[in-house]
């Protein structure tokens, strides 16, 4: 009987261990980068094409390669870093697998320029396909140029399922900036498709952070340093005033390798537990120096999934000197109380009094507060009574698919016979009646369910409206951020959010939904970059415009003022909608209290 198991012919064996290495270009990019800083690099220089689908180029000026090296590099498992097994438990330098190089050239069009610094002459070599194509001398400064192109040219399908340029850049900007912060010692120059990104001049490392995630973190950063026998733990925190709401800007380098570790990032966050709301996230970017023998870095092709041989002892050892470092800040968390953050986390901390207009008798609440208007420059919406009916016109935008409202829950019964209103009890509480059962309901929860069920009710049927800016805003935000709001473009574009690309940093922004106070768009932006993360590109489709509208409603109830003439139209209003009774922000609407309770606490 033939034998039925063969040896992988190296053209294919390349292209399987590509698909573990080369996931996307970003991958390319980081071990390229790696390979020029454990060269000894003080300046390097990264160029891009559509997002390194047509161009990657990497020029340094670290120690480069004789001709020979230089065509041994691209040999599988040729490595400089790794002599013994032993060498294994000792790894200081960023690359030694020797899979990087062979991976690239096996899916890609590569051209190699090296010098030594002793030599007179270097080598340009140009390989396709793992196939060489050309070697021969060539003059050049000392150092090395790789030049990738076309990735994936021959793995057609691989290439199909690479996402937009806007996503793909994010995922380099990302490998970049991990590579960036434990090296500022070194000065990075990006370039894409001709425009500088990023210009990063060898400094320490606050100045790289401000580089690189902005000003803001000035004066809000303390600086760690433990040192103990098992691990030295040094970098920076950031106060409780700028938590995040995504976990983008957080940090781990062990040996100066960046990683992700579940574990570590608990012990950090648990510091912060009583000092940021749940809904907010920490700045950090901390440095762990310990014997290479303690971790294993070995258990992940892309190097970032580690394992330490005492975990628990790490995790004690680092929460710890969070905490200290926090308790020495004396930061207090400072909150709007006009944004939707934790609401027991506000109680607790403040209780502003509410509100009436001048034109109304002054009233007292149950809790004794005098009520006074407070006159507002801001514009008012449209009348609740044309809700759910609006004459102002609207631009159409692209017919988007279909939404399911949710209907599984219990709490979201249907009224059929609608309710009376009876009074105002505080700007934030109506009483009605209906079916011989009285309502307290909440007025913020009740116009986020309204404007919720309203908005995705015009999405259904393609009436999505769009108010275009008389002045269009710009906004600042890190390179990852902008690129992640540019990743959707399309999806936010369908949502009646128009942004654009404009410059640097900066995205503009066109249009946004209507009645969306202009002072809340930033913070709509923010909250739009933290769903993307959460919801991943695949669902983003659909599953954004539920969030988008929630996150809509929630932004418009809490900056409407009470008006009293109003809350007769709202009690009617809520009860017409589908889930009256729980606000999408998952807030009951209402408080029911049955008359036979009524009349059982009179002794009836």
């Amino acid at each position: 009987m033939d034998s039925i198991i063969r040896l992988l012919p190296d053209f294919i064996a390349n292209q399987i261990a590509a698909g573990e290495v080369v996931q996307r270009p970003a991958s390319a990019v980081k071990e390229l980068l790696e390979n020029a800083i454990d060269a000894g690099a003080t300046r390097i220089e990264l160029v891009l094409k559509d997002a390194g689908k047509t161009l990657i180029q990497v020029t340094d000026n670290g120690c480069g390669m004789s001709a020979q090296d230089a065509r041994m590099c691209f040999e599988r498992h040729a490595t400089s870093k790794i002599r013994e097994k032993e060498d294994l438990f000792q790894i200081q330098t960023l690359g030694f697998r020797g899979e990087a190089m062979a991976s690239i050239a096996a899916i890609a069009q590569v051209k190699l320029r090296t010098r030594l610094a002793s030599a007179e002459l270097g080598t340009e070599l140009e390989i396709e396909g793992n196939e060489v194509k050309k070697t021969e001398p060539a003059a050049m400064p000392p150092g090395t140029m790789i030049q990738v192109k076309n990735l994936f040219f021959n793995v057609p399908a691989r290439r199909n399922f690479l996402k937009s340029n806007a996503v793909e850049t994010r995922h380099i900007i990302n490998e970049l900036i991990r590579v960036a912060i434990p090296h500022p010692e070194i000065s990075f120059i990006f370039k894409h498709n001709d425009s500088l990104v990023y210009d990063l001049p060898a400094c320490g490392l606050r100045e790289r952070l401000y580089q690189l995630l902005g000003n803001e973190l000035k004066g809000e950063l303390s600086a760690l340093s433990e040192e103990t026998g098992y691990v030295n733990i040094t970098g920076v925190i950031g106060s409780p005033r700028i938590a995040r709401k995504t976990r983008e800007e957080q940090y781990f380098f062990i040996n100066n390798r960046y990683i992700r570790n579940g574990l570590l990032h608990h012990a950090v966050a648990s510091a912060y537990d009583t000092l940021i709301p749940k809904d907010k996230h920490p700045f950090y970017c901390i440095f762990l120096e310990t014997d290479p023998k303690h971790v294993d870095i070995n258990i992940h092709p892309t190097k970032t999934e580690v394992k330490f041989d005492d975990e628990q002892t790490l995790y004690a050892l680092l929460n710890g000197a969070i905490k200290k470092n926090l308790g020495s800040l004396h930061n207090i968390p400072q909150l709007d109380f006009n944004e939707n953050v934790n609401d027991e986390l506000q109680r607790k901390i403040y209780i502003a009094p509410p509100v009436f207009p001048k034109d109304e008798p002054v009233k007292k609440s149950l809790s004794g507060f005098n009520f006074r208007h407070e006159k507002t420059e801001q514009p008012r919406r449209e009348d609740w009574n044309t809700f759910y009916n609006p004459s102002n016109p609207i631009t159409q935008n692209p017919t988007p698919p279909p939404v399911s409202l949710p209907n599984d829950n219990p709490l979201l019964e249907t009224p059929v016979s609608e309710a009376t209103y009876l009074t105002a009890l505080t700007p934030e509480l109506f009483l009605a009646e209906k079916d011989k059962q009285l309502y307290i309901i909440h007025r913020r929860n009740a116009e986020e369910r309204v404007w919720y069920e309203r908005w995705l009710s015009k999405y259904r049927n393609a009436q999505v409206a769009s108010q275009q800016l008389l002045f269009p805003q710009t906004f600042e935000f890190t390179q990852q951020d902008k690129w992640t709001l540019l990743g959707a473009e399309k999806e936010l574009t369908q949502l009646g959010l128009e942004v654009k690309d404009f410059q640097g940093n900066t995205v503009i922004v066109y249009s946004t939904p209507p009645d969306l106070p202009a002072n809340k768009v930033r913070d709509l932006l923010e909250q739009v970059i933290a769903d993307i993360h959460t919801i991943g590109k695949t669902d983003l489709p659909a599953k954004l415009p539920e969030v988008f509208a929630r996150n809509v409603a929630v932004r418009i109830a809490a900056y409407k003022p009470f008006q009293p003439q109003e809350a007769k139209l709202l009690v009617e209003a809520i009860f017409k909608t589908e889930s009256p009774g729980i606000s999408p922000s998952g807030k009951p609407v209402w408080k029911i209290i049955p008359a036979e309770e009524l009349a059982s606490f009179f002794g009836g």
